[in-house]
């Protein structure tokens, strides 16, 4: 699914929340049934509670019509089906029927549209991308033969396949050398500038929301007895993926792979490639588990703001976490005016955190959000 596409789900959903027919809760009837095994108490309770989840998948479907069905779309639709009375408010019994071993219900629900539209914009739109993250990759070589280690192993294969799976799932990657000469370019103009040139060498330093970093292990495994010029030739790509703003280790992951060649050079290329693929498809499945799940548990967001006072810190983290749906607000530190918090939030979406940060009264002072970036909200105080 390209990225034009997720966008344009972003699209409709947004379209549909700001149209004027659209409510905050919609009306839907639904049935529900269930065999009556144990009593007809629980197959009452079952039976309520298979037509609440069918009338909360009734709003989920026209929100994703078959043109925007999206990667991931059963873990989505299965996560959102998990929280059915989250979204359904009220409802009321229509009828309620025994029969045959069976008890069928059928309901009248009130489900709400903003609540569910939320999470499905969060899920759908910014997963397995979460805002398109930036990402950098650092393998390095490791050898485990005396053979081999006195080869010059080319990981390239190895970098160019991560590139590709990764970037065919939505990551935007970023090269590694080049994001180190900008950084050491900023810290020059820094170093003549002074601190106004600060933001730009934070912004530098920012371009990769995440990185892999790993090693790569080639080796010969040794001759064909059927053909000694035939060798096996293996490769081990061990590596985690980790956010580089809070160092938290997303996922890990170790993939391996065996090709029998004639060449020391092509075998270990082709080995290394077979397993950057394993590794990279591991990676961003791991990934995209932890993301739904910190969705609906606890999803922390970093809050940078500046131009706060030490006084003003205390003030910041209360009303940071007076916010409706922030479950939580910590501060991290406090360095020349600058404080960072650590926010659990209640879903992945966190543009929707920057718009209740914008403009949010911290005493006498107000927040007015600079930036949105990843898993991150740069704001000041004014």
């Amino acid at each position: 699914m390209t990225r034009t596409t997720y966008m344009f789900t972003i699209l409709l959903l947004c379209v549909a929340l700001l149209s004027p027919a659209a409510l905050v809760w919609a009306a839907v009837d639904a049935t529900g049934m269930a065999a009556i095994s144990v009593s007809r108490a629980q197959a009452r309770e079952e039976a309520l509670h298979d037509a609440q989840r069918n009338a909360v998948e009734q709003v989920l479907g026209t929100m994703l019509s078959s043109e925007t069905l999206v990667e991931n779309y059963v873990l989505v639709k299965d996560k959102i089906l998990t929280r059915v009375r989250g979204y359904v408010k009220n409802y009321s019994i229509l009828s309620e029927k025994y029969t045959d071993g069976e008890c069928t219900i059928a309901i009248r629900a009130e489900v709400e549209e903003m609540d569910l539209a939320d999470d499905v914009a969060a899920l759908a739109g910014l997963l397995p991308r979460m805002n398109y993250p930036t990402l950098a990759i650092s393998i390095k070589e490791q050898s485990l033969s005396s053979k081999s280690a006195q080869l010059n192993v080319d990981l390239s294969a190895a970098r160019q396949t991560l590139m590709q799976v990764l970037q065919s799932k939505g990551f935007d990657i970023v090269d590694l050398d080049a994001l180190s000469g900008e950084r050491q370019r900023q810290q020059q103009l820094q170093g003549a500038f002074g601190d106004a040139r600060g933001q730009a060498q934070e912004a530098a330093s920012n371009q990769a929301q995440l990185l892999i970093s790993g090693n790569a292990i080639v080796q010969d495994n040794g001759a064909s007895p059927y053909n000694q010029r035939l060798h096996a030739y293996g490769a081990t790509i061990n590596a985690d993926i980790h956010e580089t703003a809070t160092g938290r280790v997303l996922a890990s992951a170790n993939a391996q792979a065996s090709v029998p060649q004639y060449s020391f050079a092509l075998g270990s290329q082709k080995a290394l490639s077979m397993a950057a693929t394993k590794l990279a498809n591991a990676l961003s499945d791991k990934v995209v588990k932890v993301w739904l799940d910190s969705c609906y548990n606890e999803h922390r967001v970093t809050v940078v703001v500046e131009n706060t006072g030490f006084g003003d810190a205390k003030k910041l983290v209360r009303a940071v976490a007076a916010l409706s749906g922030a479950r939580s607000a910590r501060q991290k530190s406090f360095l020349r005016g600058r404080a960072e918090l650590i926010v659990a939030w209640k879903n992945c979406n966190v543009m929707r955190l920057a718009e209740n940060l914008n403009e949010l009264p911290v005493g006498s002072k107000q927040l007015e959000v600079l930036e949105v970036n990843g898993n991150s909200v740069r704001a000041r105080l004014r």
